[in-house]
């Protein structure tokens, strides 16, 4: 068969190909559409969330393998949301959880503090020795012996209340109890507590657990289903409420369906009775006891610390009062104020700077510093030790002079040099206790002195000259103007009018006029070589000394040198008689 010119394709198979597209060409587009569809499938969140829902519910259903496989990622899930937002945990759990945290604590807090009461209370009797040794016989606390053999209380009726209807399950009294009607006792409970919760506006998980009823106390225990309220004549322990809330969830536990559909028929509940039973104790103390020995023994020994510490304090205070005396004796020191501050004194006053040291005498005393604060204020006492004291540190007189105090006016004596006398007497002032400064006996005396020095200095010349030549001549004159320096000050203070005579001597050689010429020149020649314009308050005169009549016609060895000199003459007129003083 020959082939035709388009690839070989006979007219049959042409017609047969589109026979076939006209029939099956819907059919085909929609395969193709359909293959693309599942090979390019869009898995997004749009498309799952679809039928995630109802996936999950029926793998649940099916089994637990969902459960297993979702647990540990939820668990991580759930960790760190926890740790990224902690407070939306707490919001979630706080309303469930507070209350019950709130009334475990106050209960174990109760029943630690009666627990710890009735330790305390019968630890210190011979009963206690016993009760040790059967605390480590038996292995329980001492605490728990205690109470067995001390609390002295007894339950006489439980009753088991229905929650929701407040209608009576069950009911068990103790022998010899009086017992009323059961279902009334039941529905006054239940009346209570509606009334508090209602009328207090207490939330639903705050209820009232505690009833007093004259020596009757009523316990309430709340469970989810039931209540269990136990009827108590004197003091129960703590731990009957921790017996009677286990009792109470023992009940739930083994009773669930019959308080979820309980419909008032309580007989259901008659297998509960000996549980409620078992609530009905009673404890009792068999004999009093007297005053433990080891109680005498605290007492004694609490007299004894009690007389001990009253001796202390009395011989502390005797102290405190003996330190007080001293520093009241002691001159410069003034208490203007003491007190006791518990332990402790406070303790005020003024020191004079010279007086003895507080400090000192607190520490003679036996006192312990640290107990003692004590603040002193500077003053000045007017004591005549303290005054006279006090000047010598003001003046610091020097080794010749002596101070002395002669009432309320100090007193000078001796030498001291000018200058130091000048300012005595201004220092003088600024001296407190003192109304007066007399320093006559100080100065008069330094005028007698340096007047006699300066009477006896003298200036020796060569036959026949008045020249002030030599080295041992200008070191007299050099002297000399020293010592006029002095008197001129000594002048100037005391006002005194000082005359300053310079006296010019001769031999017996020479001529009666020549000698009398000389020795004038001697004269003036020493007062020109002192300067005598350097001194403001003496007045100098000079004059000639002539050989006395008994020298004359004397030979030529009776010629001393002595007699050929020139001296000097003080005159003070007037001496001062009293110095200016404050």
């Amino acid at each position: 068969m020959a082939q035709s010119p388009n690839g070989g394709t006979t007219p049959g198979e042409h017609d047969y190909a589109e026979l076939r597209s006209l029939l099956l060409a819907p059919e085909q587009t929609r395969l193709e559409q359909l293959q693309e569809q599942v090979e390019h499938i869009d898995l997004n969140a749009q498309n799952l969330s679809r039928v995630l829902p109802d996936a999950i519910a029926l793998r649940g259903q099916s089994d637990h393998q969902l459960t297993h496989v979702l647990t540990p990622h939820v668990s991580e899930a759930l960790g760190v949301s926890v740790r990224r937002q902690p407070h939306m945990i707490v919001d979630a759990i706080a309303p469930i959880m507070m209350p019950a945290i709130r009334q475990a604590i106050a209960n174990a807090l109760r029943s630690m503090v009666q627990s710890l009461n009735q330790t305390i209370e019968h630890s210190l009797s011979l009963q206690s020795v016993k009760w040790r040794v059967e605390a480590l016989r038996t292995g329980k606390p001492f605490a728990e012996i205690v109470l067995l053999h001390t609390l002295r209380y007894r339950v006489e009726q439980v009753f088991l209340i229905h929650t929701e209807t407040g209608l009576l399950l069950a009911h068990a009294a103790g022998d010899s109890v009086a017992v009323q009607d059961q279902t009334l006792v039941s529905g006054m409970l239940s009346a209570i507590r509606s009334f508090v919760q209602d009328s207090f506006g207490a939330n639903p998980d705050q209820v009232l657990n505690t009833l007093q009823v004259g020596e009757l106390t009523v316990w309430i225990e709340q469970g989810p289903a039931a209540i269990l309220a136990a009827v108590i004549r004197g003091t129960p322990p703590e731990n009957l409420r921790v017996h009677l809330q286990d009792t109470l969830d023992r009940i739930h536990a083994e009773r669930p369906e019959a308080l979820a559909r309980f419909t008032g028929d309580a007989a259901t509940f008659a297998s509960v009775t000996p549980l409620l039973e078992e609530c009905l104790r009673t404890q009792f103390e068999s004999r009093r006891r007297g005053v433990a020995p080891m109680t005498w023994v605290l007492v004694v020994v609490a007299l004894c610390a009690t007389a001990w510490w009253g001796l202390s304090a009395y011989q502390e205070r005797q102290r405190w009062h003996t330190y007080l005396t001293r520093l009241a004796a002691q001159p410069g020191l003034v208490v203007t104020r003491s007190e006791s501050e518990g332990r402790g004194y406070r303790l005020t006053g003024l020191r004079d700077p010279l007086a003895a040291d507080p400090a000192a005498l607190l520490q003679d005393s036996g006192i312990d510093a640290h107990q003692v604060d004590a603040k002193w204020q500077p003053y000045y006492a007017l004591d005549a030790a303290f005054v006279l004291k006090r000047a010598g540190f003001v003046l610091s007189p020097p080794q010749t002079v002596q101070l002395s105090l002669e009432g309320t006016s100090l007193t000078a004596g001796g030498t001291a040099p000018a200058e130091w006398i000048r300012q005595s007497r201004t220092l003088a002032r600024t001296l407190p206790g003192l109304d007066g400064y007399d320093d006559r006996r100080l100065v008069s005396r330094s005028f007698e002195e340096l007047s006699q020095r300066l009477t006896e200095a003298s200036i020796l010349f060569e036959q026949g000259s008045s020249a002030l030549a030599s080295p041992e001549q200008l070191h007299t004159v050099r002297r000399i103007a020293e010592m006029l320096r002095q008197l001129d000050d000594m002048a100037r203070l005391t006002d005194a009018a000082v005359t300053v005579s310079i006296v010019g001597q001769t031999d017996v050689l020479g001529g009666p006029n020549q000698n009398r010429r000389l020795s004038e020149s001697r004269a003036r020649a020493v007062l020109d070589a002192i300067h005598p314009a350097a001194f403001h308050t003496l007045t100098f005169q000079t004059r000639g000394l002539a050989p006395t009549p008994e020298l004359h016609g004397a030979p030529a060895t009776v010629a001393h040198p002595q007699h050929r000199r020139a001296s000097l003459d003080i005159t003070i007129q007037p001496l001062p008689s009293e110095l200016p003083h404050d």
